[in-house]
């Protein structure tokens, strides 16, 4: 079997559509969240291979994304970036970036605009140019629906993706065809030369902690600062209580009282959030896990994508793309 000729990942916020990605190029390959709360699981790799004699493959990894369920963004992050390290550290050839938002919400929302501003800081400025900028879910959005549609993705271009669109990346639509989504696959692998994050330089080549890293000082800062905001909350709340207290007003003081507790419930959220393993030297930690598993089982992980799926205990989905060849 053929070594990798390159992997891209797929990212963005919980729900804007990885797995579906994903699932038109290889049926059923990831498991896709139809609920209103995501399902707890691990990245995903499909391996493809473009021709009939297995020389040339892409592998796709479905990342996990902040306002997931079941993990703090902290925890979100820590994930994203072992499997960074461990790419970089394998010298894996990142390809490129496909980075989703879905259509259909009506604005920015802050788990979004977050997310995105850590992904630039993950990629670093450079690297942009191998990042495609792709809105999802155009298939479900109805022929009166529509021009509200490009009217949000013309908003999300103009206040948000047009810097990095000027820096080299492509913006599109996925109407959640597989012709589409072997389109952009096909243009990272064959035209776009290969590229390394700021992160994985910082986590594999500096030994950086996560917490002293761009993505993780900028995750770091923007959580303190919506906690700030829930502490200036707390005053105003602290205030009107005291005047309900003054003036008597029973129901207004116990309605502050579980608006206040609402509050402090959610600071201790973003505290959680918050949380990044201080302690956690990232790059280190994959090196030392690919020579570990290496030494011990040389002949069975023969190649990169191998050893990435065995450390990371993925399912490696393998899947031959004839169509895809030429």
């Amino acid at each position: 079997m053929a070594e990798t000729d390159g992997m891209v990942l797929v990212m963005g916020v919980t729900g804007s559509g990885k797995s579906t990605f994903i699932n038109t190029l290889k049926p059923d390959s990831v498991p896709v969240g139809y609920g209103l709360e995501s399902s707890p699981s691990p990245p995903q790799a499909v391996q493809l291979f473009l021709d009939d004699d297995e020389r040339f493959s892409v592998t796709i990894v479905d990342t996990p994304g902040f306002d997931d369920t079941y993990r703090s963004d902290a925890e979100v992050l820590e994930e994203i970036t072992e499997f960074l390290a461990l790419q970089y550290a394998l010298k894996i050839p990142l390809k490129g970036i496909i980075y989703l938002h879905q259509i259909q919400e009506n604005k920015m929302k802050g788990s979004a605009r977050q997310y995105l501003e850590v992904f630039r800081s993950l990629c670093g400025d450079h690297a942009l140019g191998n990042v495609m900028l792709v809105t999802t879910r155009w298939d479900r959005v109805e022929q009166q629906e529509l021009g509200d549609a490009l009217r949000r993705e013309q908003e999300l271009i103009d206040k948000w993706w047009g810097p990095m669109q000027k820096m080299g990346s492509q913006v599109t639509q996925f109407h959640s065809s597989r012709g589409e989504a072997e389109a952009m696959i096909l243009e990272l692998v064959r035209e776009r030369p290969s590229v390394v994050l700021d992160i994985q330089r910082e986590l594999v080549d500096g030994n950086k902690n996560l917490a002293e890293t761009k993505a993780g000082r900028q995750l770091g800062q923007q959580i303190q600062a919506r906690i700030a905001d829930h502490e200036q909350s707390l005053v105003r709340i602290d205030e009107n209580i005291a005047e309900a207290h003054r003036r008597g007003d029973a129901g207004a003081t116990t309605r502050l009282q579980e608006r206040k507790d609402v509050v402090k419930s959610d600071i201790g959220d973003l505290q959680r959030k918050k949380r990044l393993n201080g302690d956690k030297k990232v790059g280190v930690k994959m090196k030392e896990k690919v020579e570990t598993l290496r030494s011990k089982r040389r002949e069975a992980l023969a190649t990169g994508v191998t050893v990435f799926a065995a450390v990371l205990s993925l399912t490696l989905t393998i899947v031959k793309f004839v169509a895809l060849s030429g």
